[in-house]
């Protein structure tokens, strides 16, 4: 559980406690906070869970980007008394777990310092492989550079989804290219589904580097995936029957490598 508190200048605006996870943030009326501002994109950032137990803040390509503690982050994790802006306004958050239950930035900085006898080790294999790339520089007639220049690069893996919507709304193909896809009843909503308890936004599909994640947003009427209902947040795979309502669909992952 944490605490949000929305302010604009020095003046308090809101303050809210979350349980569930993903909260988002933006100017629309489907987010779990609402900023009506014009300097706020429609779905600006969004908090999310990381395992073991950190807190995340995602910023979903906004146009004026998201900045924790006036850095400017993509994806950040988030501690007890950090603050980050959205547009004009700042957000303080506040983790209400026990303290022994939440990490702090202290303990992580100390876990990413390298000790000297790593560093070591790590200065001794970058000379051994200099060495080794001189030797085979040599043995070949050219330069290290060369070699450098015509090493494999490391190859990263792009994914993309789609929801194929079969019964109970418009059947048709929608990419998933955003970092955040809602489906709900709104108007705003990406992808429509019918039906009486249906909320507005019912659940929302979060893109991320590991693959697309359903959460359950609001409804009498919660999700439904490969006839299983979601009550907080599951990983799709590839083929996978989502009905939200009255709405059907399939989804669908391609893995491209660059």
């Amino acid at each position: 559980m944490f605490k949000l508190i929305l302010k604009f200048q020095d003046a308090v605006v809101e303050e809210r406690k979350f349980a569930d996870i993903p909260v988002t943030i933006g100017r629309r009326d489907d987010n779990d906070v609402v900023i009506d501002n014009m300097a706020v994109s429609g779905h600006h950032a969004v908090i999310e869970r990381e395992d073991p137990n950190y807190y995340v803040l995602v910023d979903l390509d906004s146009l004026n980007g998201t900045f924790l503690n006036q850095t400017k982050v993509s994806r950040e994790r988030i501690f007890d008394g950090d603050t980050f802006t959205v547009g004009k306004h700042s957000v303080v958050f506040e983790d209400l777990r026990p303290k022994e239950q939440r990490p702090s930035r202290d303990a992580e900085m100390d876990d990413k310092t390298p000790s000297p006898k790593f560093r070591d080790t790590v200065l001794l294999e970058t000379e051994a492989q200099k060495e080794l790339l001189s030797k085979q520089a040599a043995a070949r007639g050219s330069t290290v550079k060369d070699l450098e220049e015509h090493a494999e690069r490391p190859r990263r893996v792009e994914l993309h989804g789609t929801l194929t919507i079969i019964s109970g709304g418009t059947p048709q193909i929608i990419d998933m290219e955003k970092r955040l896809t809602t489906l709900g009843k709104s108007d705003d909503a990406d992808v429509k589904c019918t039906g009486l308890l249906v909320g507005k936004t019912a659940a929302i599909i979060n893109k991320r580097p590991n693959g697309y994640f359903l959460a359950y947003a609001e409804g009498m009427k919660k999700p439904e995936v490969n006839g299983e209902q979601v009550s907080t947040q599951i990983q799709l795979r590839d083929g996978d029957e989502i009905i939200i309502g009255n709405t059907r669909m399939t989804f669908n992952q391609q893995e491209e490598i660059t």
